[in-house]
C-alpha cells in the first residue's frame, strides 16, 4: 500500500461522521424551527383577521352609531326650533296685548269690573301733520269683563295728553283749559266699546295756566289717552 493509498487513522473517520451526523442535525433544527415560526405566523394572522360576520357586524354597529350621532343633533334643533317658535308665538301675542289697554289681560271673561279693567287704545286722524293742521285725537275704551264698569269721571278724569318724545315732557290736555269730556257717573257696559275724541290746536298748556299759551314747534310727540290712573299705550305722531 503506497502512501497515498494509506488508511487514515479510525479516529479520523469518527470525527468525520459525527461531524456528519451534527451537520444533519442542525439541518433538521433548522427545518422544524421554519416550520414551528410558519405554523405561529399563520396562527397570528387567524387571530388578527376576525370572521367575515364578526367585521359586518361590527361595519354595522359602527354605521348605526354613525346615523344616530348625526340624527341626534338635527332631533335637538326640532326641539329648538318648537321652543322658539312658541317663544315667538308668545313674544307676539304680550305685543298684541300691548297695544289694547293697559290691563286687558286681567280683564278678560271676569265677573266684576274695575276702572283697572278698562282697555283704552288712542290713535289720530293721520300720522304726521303739516303745518296748518290740527289734530284730531280718538280714545277707544273697552270693557273686556262680563260685567258692568261704572266710574265716577268726576273723581276719575278723561283726558287726552301729549307728550314731547324727545324731552318726554307734557306739553298739552285738552283738561287744561277746558271741561273734561265727561263727568259724573259713567257706565260702561259689558263687552261695549265707546269712542271720545279730541281736537288740539297745536299750542301748549298746563292746569290752570291757559294764558299765553306757545305755538308747539314742528317735531314728534306722543299721545295717551287717561281716566284716572289708567293710560293708554302711547302713540306717536309727527307735526311739520
Amino acid at each position: 500500500m503506497t502512501p497515498q493509498n494509506q488508511r487514515l487513522p479510525e479516529e479520523v473517520y469518527v470525527r468525520r461522521r459525527v461531524a456528519a451526523v451534527v451537520g444533519l442535525l442542525i439541518v433538521v433544527a433548522l427545518v422544524v424551527w421554519g416550520l414551528v415560526a410558519l405554523a405561529s405566523g399563520d396562527g397570528e394572522e387567524r387571530e388578527q383577521t376576525p370572521p367575515a360576520e364578526t367585521t359586518q357586524a361590527a361595519q354595522a354597529e359602527e354605521t348605526t352609531e354613525s346615523a344616530e350621532s348625526e340624527t341626534s343633533p338635527e332631533t335637538s334643533e326640532s326641539k329648538s326650533s318648537e321652543a322658539e317658535s312658541s317663544g315667538a308665538e308668545s313674544s307676539e301675542a304680550e305685543s298684541e296685548s300691548e297695544t289694547t289697554g293697559t290691563t286687558s289681560a286681567a280683564g278678560e271673561g271676569k265677573q266684576d269690573c274695575t276702572l283697572a279693567d278698562l282697555e283704552i287704545r288712542v290713535s289720530s286722524d293721520r300720522p304726521s301733520y303739516g303745518a296748518d293742521a290740527s289734530p284730531t285725537f280718538y280714545m277707544q275704551v273697552r270693557n273686556p269683563t262680563e260685567a258692568d264698569c261704572d266710574i265716577d269721571l268726576s273723581e276719575n278724569t278723561m283726558r287726552f295728553e301729549v307728550y314731547d318724545l324727545a324731552s318726554n315732557r307734557r306739553i298739552w290736555s285738552d283738561v287744561d283749559c277746558n271741561a273734561p269730556i265727561g263727568t259724573g257717573e259713567e257706565t260702561f257696559s259689558a263687552g261695549e266699546e265707546r269712542n271720545f275724541q279730541a281736537v288740539w290746536s297745536r299750542t301748549t298748556s298746563a292746569p290752570d295756566r291757559c294764558s299765553n299759551r306757545q305755538l308747539v314747534p314742528a317735531g314728534s310727540f306722543f299721545l295717551h289717552g287717561v281716566i284716572g290712573q289708567n293710560a293708554s299705550n302711547s302713540y306717536t305722531f309727527n307735526l311739520g
